[in-house]
């Protein structure tokens, strides 16, 4: 584990796959959370039709653009009959009869080459979170079991991620989700979940007594059994044995003794305990101990938000399960499609991890994981295949939220072009990673998915008058230019121009033709607030690494994806694992 000194935070872009075989140590990661993208919305039963049915392709070009049977996923399945894991490939082989080719073969597949690999980066004290839709978790499920080992399955944690849905057709309302929780070994692995605040009403119901440590109630100072030795033995004339039981002092109370316990007798630590008033006796003689009330309960397989609770829990104004609450805050909000609560990665990072251990999100998405493990001075690392993700992780989650982070001095970016060549590189290997990547340098909204996108790669948002927002559009060749490319981005920009104002960046690769500057010149000018812009405007690559961003009026970072709230680097306090 390397040291706070010369440790810096890591977010990569490109196939967390690769990442994770190329950059990532075996046995390096004290925790993994993942939430891999399962389009949960979908006609259920488009997941299992086997290429040649043609299904309606509306109801599932997201899904099949993530997961789908082709080449790719062939190989996948061939290198898994290769490793060292026989269970883990007889399930394979026995779910390619089942499901075919699929799209929820295909994600199966390539989840389990996946889990494999983090199971070897896994230390074997660690533990992993799988976050997923209940329409595949069961297959996964099998799939952990095979990898991790059913002795390693710690807990099915059932999420509840809405307060109601209306796609009620045929079946109940999905308001859950599933995360799945294993460790790596069967012992020796960090668990100290939080807990829960008792009810009020639980406390006056059970704890009915009162003295000046606090609120407390009788419970047993024996257990059932006999004993030989003193733990059978009468003491202050009350005999455990004559009544089928023993002593059986808690662990709550030889805290109180502090280090003395350990070389107390059995009698020695009952008679400490009843001077200093925390055993009680009955008009009998028969003792019990005061069970103090605690701190709440510990937190239980289930975490659901219940709106309409607030103040019925024990010294919190908060409602049940508050702080796992689904996301329907705007100040949370990024608009990033499957983004999960910050509080629910605080949760279960502070229940399956120490300060400055390695926490690793192999689809980091907007970045919750990231910016909840930096939040509770945790080190981490993310891996998205969109650049834009991380870019959105760059500039909303880690530099507007953490003051005073910086990127290369506190955390470190890998797979983005930093130069020409990068660029370059990009472009050749993948266009549409590389017209991602283009448009979030310039603060733009891609449209990250593939196929026919009406001329249109990106949005820049801007506010003309300071409130209404506006979207100029965007085009990005990262390939050979063509004669016609500008009058193309002026012809979508007249098309598009009630949201557009008439407004189109072009970027470029590659240096444009005085022609193609003359084209975009005669798209003309437009004034607002007593300021000239001119309408279509170009930007090389070149440009943009430099610094260089369109001109446009009070240009809005904010629209596609809200700026998350400002939070303190390890100011987070884990008073409640106490």
């Amino acid at each position: 584990m390397p040291t706070s000194d010369e440790w810096k935070n890591k977010l990569y872009c490109g196939d967390n796959l690769d990442v994770m075989r190329q950059h990532i140590s075996d046995e390096s990661i004290d925790l993994i959370y993942l939430d891999p993208p399962f389009k949960s919305d979908l006609d259920y039963n488009v997941l299992y039709r086997a290429d040649g049915l043609s299904p309606d392709e509306a109801k599932w070009t997201a899904f099949k653009d993530t997961w789908f049977w082709d080449e790719a996923a062939e190989r996948t399945l061939a290198e898994l009959q290769d490793i060292p894991n026989p269970k883990l490939v007889g399930l394979l082989n026995a779910l390619n009869v089942s499901l075919e080719r699929t799209p929820m073969f295909a994600y199966i597949v390539n989840m389990a080459i996946r889990l494999q690999e983090m199971h070897k980066k896994l230390k074997p004290t660690g533990s992993i979170y799988l976050h997923c839709d209940p329409n595949a978790s069961h297959y996964l499920k099998m799939i952990m079991d095979s990898i991790f080992s059913p002795l390693n399955f710690r807990s099915e944690i059932v999420w509840r991620r809405s307060a109601s849905h209306n796609k009620l057709s045929r079946k109940y309302g999905p308001i859950h989700d599933t995360i799945l929780f294993y460790s790596k070994s069967t012992s020796g692995a960090y668990f100290k979940p939080g807990r829960t605040p008792y009810t009020n009403s639980y406390v006056d119901k059970n704890f009915t007594h009162k003295d000046k440590r606090g609120r407390y109630r009788l419970n047993e100072i024996t257990g059932s059994g006999v004993r030989a030795g003193e733990s059978g033995a009468a003491w202050r004339g009350y005999d455990p044995t004559a009544r089928g039981r023993h002593w059986a002092i808690p662990d709550s109370l030889k805290e109180l003794l502090l280090d003395h316990g350990a070389r107390m007798s059995t009698h020695e630590m009952l008679d400490v305990l009843a001077d200093i008033g925390e055993i009680d006796f009955s008009s009998s003689g028969r003792p019990t101990y005061k069970q103090r009330m605690g701190k709440g309960i510990p937190y239980q397989d289930i975490w659901a938000y219940q709106p309409g609770t607030a103040g019925l829990l024990q010294g919190s104004n908060e409602a049940f399960d508050h702080d796992v609450k689904w996301l329907d805050s705007e100040d949370e909000k990024l608009g990033y499609p499957t983004q999960k609560p910050l509080g629910l990665l605080k949760r279960i990072i502070l229940s399956s991890s120490k300060t400055s251990e390695l926490i690793l999100d192999p689809f980091a998405g907007c970045g919750t994981t990231v910016a909840a493990a930096q939040s509770l001075d945790r080190h981490w690392i993310g891996i998205d295949i969109s650049p834009f993700a991380i870019q959105l992780i760059r500039k909303q989650r880690l530099e507007k939220t953490f003051s005073g982070l910086e990127v290369g001095l506190d955390y470190t970016i890998d797979g983005l072009p930093t130069t020409m060549d990068g660029a370059r590189l990009l472009a050749d290997q993948d266009k549409k990673a590389f017209e991602i990547w283009a448009v979030s340098q310039i603060d733009g909204i891609p449209n990250e998915k593939k196929g026919a996108d009406r001329g249109v790669d990106a949005r820049v948002p801007f506010k003309p008058d300071g409130k209404t927002s506006k979207f100029a559009v965007v085009s990005v060749k990262g390939g050979k230019l063509k004669a016609d490319d500008i009058r193309a981005l002026i012809s979508v920009a007249k098309r598009e121009e009630t949201s557009s104002l008439g407004f189109g960046i072009f970027v470029t690769l590659n240096n444009p033709t005085p022609k193609m500057r003359a084209d975009a010149a005669s798209a003309g000018v437009t004034t607002i607030n007593r300021q000239v812009y001119q309408l279509v405007q170009i930007l090389t690559v070149e440009d943009i690494l430099s610094g260089r961003s369109p001109r446009l009026p009070l240009v809005d970072k904010l629209v596609g994806y809200r700026k998350a709230p400002m939070e303190e680097v390890g100011k987070q306090e884990e008073q409640f694992l106490e």
